[in-house]
């Protein structure tokens, strides 16, 4: 029988992975709306749902206000996710193909970058309540799966740089971002694991 490998075990073997793939596959993977980031965008609903579910959950108290807690998670995976899909921009295309810009958007296309605004400073103010700092010293801090994550948010930069050899280019920063999204997705349930009431 196989065992169960961890989050951190996956992460490494999908980093693995990642560099082989970005050999391999076509340059066209990489583009907007490709397979790639719309495997993305599953890893972000993911958690958005996994928060919202647990907005009715009971859980143990750590001095912060649960439900402000997951309705932050919420709102940090809708940011991630209207990043990815240009707030609706790549959605939309010109008649050349080419996505439309905000300033094509009308009132909606000049609201998105105040409304990102607004929307960070409502997250600040959620984590607050939640009092996350407390929340993180109550848990056990899975630090390996962490790193990985980290390790991907850095080939993400790396490969859009794109002035170096080997690993670069759009499709390397759409996996290692494929990766990034998958680890916050394993760290949000491990959190929210081990914050479970007894």
């Amino acid at each position: 029988m196989l065992r169960r490998f961890s989050h951190f075990e996956i992460g490494l073997l999908y980093f693995v992975l990642m560099l082989l793939l970005e050999m391999f596959l076509p340059a066209w993977a990489g583009d907007e709306n490709s397979i790639i980031e719309n495997l993305q965008l599953l890893w972000l609903l993911g958690g958005f749902v996994y928060c919202y579910k647990n907005r009715k959950v009971k859980f143990r108290n750590w001095g912060g206000d649960s439900v402000s807690l997951w309705n932050a998670g919420m709102l940090y995976f809708f940011l991630l996710f209207m990043r990815e899909i240009s707030w609706g921009r790549v959605l939309l295309t010109n008649p050349d193909g080419s996505s439309v810009q905000y300033s094509q958007m009308g009132l909606y296309g000049k609201l998105v970058h105040p409304l990102v605004g607004v929307l960070l400073v409502v997250l600040l103010v959620l984590l607050y309540r939640a009092r996350v700092w407390r929340m993180l010293c109550s848990i056990q801090f899975p630090a390996k799966s962490f790193v990985v994550l980290l390790l991907f948010i850095f080939a993400a930069w790396l490969a859009e740089k794109g002035k170096y050899t080997g690993f670069h280019g759009q499709v390397a920063e759409e996996l290692a971002e494929f990766g990034a999204y998958m680890m916050m997705y394993f760290l949000l349930r491990d959190a929210g694991e081990q914050l479970q009431a007894d």
